[in-house]
């Protein structure tokens, strides 16, 4: 059961880091900001197209969420054990 939990416990800390990370770039794929050249100060923000980048960041974060409920699963089955 110890095995099992630090296992989980690692996977869940590992995965976490990519999911801001991926999380993060996906946000600045995304949105795309422009300082008003006679408002300073002040942005203009817009969303780009959804890119195949976009896509596969997207469906990395997700596999990466998954995982981390898998591994959830995993320790709260083995918690009594």
């Amino acid at each position: 059961m110890r095995i099992v939990l630090t296992v989980g416990l690692m996977i869940v800390f590992i995965t976490t880091f990519f999911i801001m990370a991926l999380g993060n770039s996906l946000v600045k794929q995304a949105v795309i900001c422009e300082e008003i050249a006679y408002k300073p100060d002040n942005y203009n923000c817009r969303l780009e197209k959804m890119s195949i980048d976009m896509f596969v960041t997207f469906f990395m974060v997700l596999s990466f969420i998954i995982a981390d409920v898998g591994a959830l699963f995993l320790m709260i089955t083995t918690w009594g054990s």
